[in-house]
Parts: structure tokens; sequence; C-alpha cells
């Protein structure tokens, strides 16, 4: 079936966003600069929904280039490391795919005796993996996540927009940003906790307590998220459940071995370098997500590497054509957005702040919870980070006011910011999940505003009766 092309009012209606809305006066404090972001965001979210991701991506990096400089926003998008790191990664991945590494993977977990027949059982395994592995780059690991997730649906003849791939994309996200705050020493946790610290340098966090409540948090969402899908969205899994390797999974061949272990070493270099492990952390910093992914691209590359047909094991020329600009742009966008958008000299913050500032006369319990759905709603509009940093102060001072230690308070509001799966422009993970190839972003948009009030509510039951415990 011919897919129908959108229509021209939706490019005109993205390029006045993007280039002119920054020319309307400005309102709510919110400054010149911030109406010429403001526009850009607008305008790229209703351009993602309408058309695709490629071209309004192209359109709000533009019209926020207008508004910030060019050389500006080429330093936080393209010149990102998070960017340079997507398209190095894609090799590697196309290398596990062409030799059907990924596929002898998914024949042997979805074939043995435990996964056999029970499908959430192997979503529950794969989402709670990518819940742990979110500290290390949460971005990365959606991708490699996403890419197994599509090998396995391939594999079963699960097709493009049923439930399972929707639901899987979404729950893969949401593991991964869950994922990204459980550690308060590593990644957006670390950021987090740093934020927190300046702000309220005499009131220092229990890490001991904070991991007491994100680790248990984390795995109970993560079952409660397939506990929904399974029952009440009734997500088919019976092509998983049926699945059968006819004559047994064939022995592994020396090619996907090689591209199994390379993509393994991948994966620990990862995770080394964001551990505190003392002189090996300090080596692996020197290289970065670019530098040991470089290291493994000239070892794939070497002329003594070949496949078993004499062929040479990796052709990164090639590779490289498959790469989703659409995907590499938006999240370029989302990091640009993620630089500016919180600056005081913007307003926005200021802006928003201000919508928060006559709810303070309720009574604390009741203005903690509007604060917590307020954090919730808004990281699906905003960056989760500045969302957090906006929220924390309120959260911070009402927290005595209910008779909870602050970092029952501060680790609620980190639990509750992870909701950003509504939009691609709510994080640069939820915008790599977006982009996957068997779910349209309008899709998914769908199935997230129906399972976000679902998943705050559990958060709520699970949450608050842990924090009272252990910060009360």
């Amino acid at each position: 079936m011919e897919t129908k092309k959108p229509h021209i009012i939706h490019y005109v209606i993205v390029t006045a966003l993007c280039l002119l809305f920054r020319f309307i006066p400005p309102f709510a404090g919110i400054t010149p600069l911030g109406m010429g972001i403001l526009g850009t965001f607008i305008g790229a979210i209703y351009g993602w929904i309408a058309i695709d991701m490629l071209w309004p991506s192209m359109m709000a990096l533009l019209g926020i280039g207008l508004s910030i400089g060019m050389n500006q926003m080429l330093a936080a998008s393209l010149g990102s490391i998070t960017i340079f790191g997507l398209l190095l990664v894609m090799p590697v991945i196309h290398v596990c795919n062409e030799t059907h590494a990924f596929d002898w993977l998914i024949n042997k977990l979805l074939t043995n005796k435990f996964m056999q027949g029970k499908p959430w059982i192997t979503v529950w395994f794969i989402l709670l993996v990518a819940w742990f592995m979110g500290p290390h780059n949460p971005i990365i690991m959606c991708i490699i996540f996403c890419s197994f997730a599509n090998a396995i649906c391939h594999q079963v003849g699960i097709g493009k927009n049923e439930k399972f791939p929707i639901f899987m994309y979404l729950g893969i996200a949401y593991a991964c940003m869950m994922g990204q705050i459980l550690f308060p020493f590593v990644s957006t946790g670390l950021t987090l906790i740093m934020a927190y610290n300046n702000m309220f340098p005499d009131f220092p966090l229990d890490f001991v307590g904070y991991l007491g409540f994100m680790i248990p948090s984390g795995i109970l969402m993560v079952t409660i998220y397939v506990l929904l899908i399974k029952f009440i969205f009734r997500v088919d899994a019976s092509k998983i459940a049926n699945f059968k390797q006819e004559g047994g999974v064939p022995k592994i061949t020396k090619d996907q071995s090689l591209s199994l272990g390379i993509f393994v070493v991948f994966i620990v270099l990862n995770v080394c370098g964001s551990l505190p492990l003392g002189v090996v952390k300090h080596f692996l910093e020197q290289f970065g997500l670019a530098g040991y992914t470089l290291v493994l691209l000239c070892f794939m590359s070497l002329p003594l590497v070949k496949k078993a047909d004499g062929m040479p094991f990796c052709d990164i020329e090639k590779s490289m054509k498959i790469v989703n600009w659409g995907q590499v742009l938006m999240v370029g966008y989302i990091m640009v957005i993620a630089t500016y958008m919180n600056r005081p000299e913007t307003g926005i913050t200021a802006a928003m702040a201000s919508l928060i500032q006559p709810f303070t006369s309720l009574p604390p319990l009741v203005f903690v919870v509007f604060m917590l759905l307020f954090a919730a709603i808004l990281t699906n509009l905003a960056n989760n980070m500045i969302v957090v940093v906006l929220v924390m102060p309120f959260m911070f001072n009402f927290a005595s006011l209910i008779g909870m230690a602050p970092t029952g308070m501060i680790c609620l509001l980190f639990l509750l910011a992870q909701f950003a799966l509504a939009t691609p422009a709510a994080s640069p993970v939820t915008a790599v999940a977006m982009t996957q190839e068997l779910a349209d972003p309008s899709e998914m948009t769908k199935a997230a505003l129906k399972i976000i009030p679902l998943l705050f509510i559990a958060s709520i039951i699970v949450g608050w009766p842990l924090a009272s415990i252990l910060f009360g």
C-alpha cells in the first residue's frame, strides 16, 4: 500500500513556527531568544507528527541556528559527542545484523528451556536488562535494545505498527530512562545529584537510601509495565510463544562469533567507562565513546580480519549508507534544546516557574502530589533534566512539611520525571525509540498517552510507601 504524502500545508506550518515565531512579541517573561527557541520546539513536534523525522528536524535546526547562532547550533548538535557516537555505533550493529549474529542469539534466547513458550518472561528479561544497562549511556543502549527488538520481530513475523513493537520500543525507552537515574555516581543520576548539591549544599543526599529506593522501584516498575501491556493493553505475543526453530538452533558460525564478541566488548567498554574503577576508568576516559568505538572499527576494517568467504569483515562505507538521518538530526536538535532551553536568558524556565507559584498555597500533601503530576506531564514537553531542576526546590521545601527527608522527595521526583514517552522531543532516548522501523511515531504517541497515566498511578503506589519507609 502506498504511503500517503503529507499535505504541503504541514510544511508551511512547520516553516512558519521555526522561522517566524521568534518575531511574535514576547509574553509571560519569555525573552525574544526564548521565543525563537520555543517556536522551533513547537514546530519540530508538529512536524514530527504530521510529516516525518528528517525534514522538520532540518528546519528546526535552521530556526534555532538563526536564534542562537549557526556555530553554536552546530557545536551543540552535530558536534555533540552523542551524535558522533550515534553514527559510529551503526557499523557495529550492522555487522551483527549482516552476519545474522543477532538472529542466532535470538533463536538461542527464544528456544531455551526457561524462555520457550514464555514470551512475557522474555519481554520482562529484556526490559530489566535495558534498565540495568541504562546508566551506561542510555541513548546508545536504547539503540542496541531497539535493534534487538527489531530482530525479534523480524524473526517471528511481527509486522509494522502491531502492538508488540510499539509497546516494546516504549518499554525499552522507559527502562533506559529509569536506568539513567539508577546510580547517583554515573550518567544522569550524577548530573542531577550535582544539581541538587549546588542548590542545597548543607543537606547532602543519603546515597544508601537513594539506592535502597531506586533499585526496588526500577524492578517493580519494569514488572508493572509488562503486566500493563499484557493484561490491560492486550498486546499479542503469541508469535513469540509459538516460535520454534526447525532442526534446533544451528551451531554459531565463526563470523557470528566474532560479531558477537566485538559487540560484547563494545558493551563492556561502555559499562567500565562509567564505573568508578580507578585507573581503568581513567584510561578509558581518554578514549570515550567515540574513541573506543573507533578502535573497534579500525580492528574490524583490518585486511587480516575477513569473513569466512574472504570478504572484508566490515564495510564501513556500506554500513554508513543505512544511517537513519532522521533519527540523527532529531537527536541532534534535542541536544541543542537540552542545552539552551533552560538558560536564564531565554526566560522559559522562569515562565514555567510562574505557572507553579499559584499552587504553593495548596495543602502540603496535595501540593507535593500536584508537583509530581506536573513533572510527569511537563517531562513530555521538555527535557527531563530541565523539569527536575525546575521542580526540585519546591519539592525540597515541602518535604519537611509532610514529614519526609529531602532525599525521599528527590527520589520520588526523579522517578516521576522519567515518563518522557509521549513525544520525540521529550528525550533523546524516546527520539531513538520513535525512529525505529516497525512503528510510526504517531502510533507510539497514542500508546504513550494511554499508558503514562497508569504508570503515574503505579509509581505513586510503589514510590510513596517506599519513600515513607526509607525516609519518613
